[in-house]
């Protein structure tokens, strides 16, 4: 697949006057997109979702094969959502990831990389030289950082992410959270941790947690992944700054499954949108880029 498959034509308020991703890793697949500056005290954070046409973004599982993302996107083989694919693992160089715990529970082979081990092979590897080389021109580790979001501490040390020896994890916890990691060996797997409130944290924790992942571990941009508890939450908390999001033509029959979860309403929420694109004007997925707080 190729530029005029899978190359998202951006036409709407292009964001250009930031220089950091101003520049494209590869034209024949990316477009710049260019972002601000980190804050004084703590990191650029967005968060990279996809949406159907009436606005569904997750629900809850009946079993581990009821994937919501696979459903909203549609059919595999569309060239539409190889863009998608391609966009998420550029969005993978600015910076470090993020999860919610459950998100991580629910794909235990999960490991934010800008090439997941599935895709070995799959796409053209111009593509993932492109996108290691853009991270080691910006000066970052070859791998995101991943940070993990919970309260708990109840995570699975089984799963990939903790199994890697070249990717560094930080689990982001509570106090009690934090005992219990200690307890099953979490440091041992050299699995960082990451304390704030007693139990459970509020927006005041995590504004602090965000500041201390900025001043003492050098975090700079932030790239959420989901799902919708931790996005909420940060958004509650003042701190998600913006939102990039793939609207399908998939449209999701919201009684036929239970706990659905929908995208925010930006509009109604005063976020801006920044930008627009689409791989081709006929075609039914819509790339939007919302941004909540201005530099």
């Amino acid at each position: 697949m190729r530029d005029a498959e899978t190359k998202i034509k951006w036409h709407l308020n292009k964001e250009t006057r930031f220089p950091f991703g101003n520049a494209s890793p590869l034209q024949e697949y990316f477009e710049p997109i260019g972002f601000p500056p980190p804050h004084e005290n703590r990191p650029w954070i967005f968060a990279n979702m996809v949406a159907s046409k009436n606005g569904v973004v997750a629900w809850k599982r009946k079993d581990a094969s009821d994937d919501p993302v696979a459903v909203i996107l549609g059919e595999p083989n569309r060239p539409e959502r190889a863009a998608d694919l391609f966009f998420m693992r550029y969005l993978r160089t600015f910076g470090d990831m993020s999860v919610g715990a459950q998100t991580n529970r629910e794909q235990p082979n999960l490991i934010q990389t800008p090439r997941e081990d599935w895709e070995r092979g799959k796409y053209p590897q111009e593509i993932y030289d492109a996108l290691y080389r853009a991270r080691r021109e910006r000066g970052l580790s070859h791998h995101p950082r991943n940070i993990i979001y919970s309260p708990s501490g109840r995570l699975n040390l089984d799963n990939a992410v903790f199994n890697r020896d070249d990717v560094e994890v930080i689990v982001v916890t509570t106090a009690a959270g934090a005992t219990m990691l200690k307890s099953v060996g979490a440091r041992e797997r050299g699995v960082k941790l990451l304390a704030e409130g007693e139990t459970e944290f509020g927006a005041a924790e995590l504004v602090r947690v965000h500041e201390r992942l900025y001043a003492e571990h050098g975090v700079r941009y932030l790239n959420c992944e989901g799902g919708e508890t931790i996005l909420h939450a940060l958004h509650e908390a003042g701190i998600l700054d913006e939102v990039f999001v793939t609207v399908t033509d998939v449209e999701i029959d919201e009684l036929a499954h239970e706990g659905v979860q929908k995208i925010f309403d930006f509009e109604k929420e005063s976020a801006k949108l920044v930008a627009e694109g689409k791989i081709s004007p006929e075609n039914g997925f819509v790339f939007q880029r919302w941004r909540f707080n201005e530099h």
